[in-house]
């Protein structure tokens, strides 16, 4: 048996976390409970890493840009016709930089499960440097 249990993610919203947490691939099991990997966001001490699912969505239907701040992706695609009918899909996510990011290094890729990855490096830390004091005699 396996456990949904609900948590509140880095920004405040509710998700559910499962055993099958890493598992990107949509198995029957998610889709029977409803839970479906929509974003995941990892700021380790060397990148700044989202990974989203926009496997509905060509590559050509995904923009993103960044302010420098925060990252936005946004999809969108016209009327579709699928199994049951007809559907058009957009989605726009807004991610805030941390302030260690340097923002001119974001990458993205999309990989052939719809999975879309958003990099980004830390800014190099200078190491701290000797200052020299010099000493005013005052006589």
């Amino acid at each position: 048996m396996f456990a949904i249990t609900p948590r509140l993610d880095d920004f405040g919203l509710l998700r559910f976390a499962d055993e099958l947490s890493n598992c990107w691939d949509r198995s029957p099991l998610l889709q029977a409970v409803g839970v479906d990997r929509e974003s995941e966001v990892q700021n380790t001490d060397k990148e700044f890493r989202i990974r989203c699912d926009f496997r509905h969505y060509k590559p050509e239907e995904i923009k993103i840009t960044s302010d420098n701040q925060r990252v936005t992706i946004h999809a969108k695609h016209e009327e579709k016709q699928d199994n049951h009918g007809f559907v058009s899909r957009e989605i726009c996510r807004v991610y805030k930089l941390p302030e260690d990011v340097d923002a001119k290094s974001v990458t993205s890729s999309l990989n052939s499960k719809g999975v879309l990855n958003i990099k980004a490096s830390k800014l190099a830390l200078e190491a701290p440097k000797d200052t020299p004091i010099p000493v005013q005699f005052a006589g």
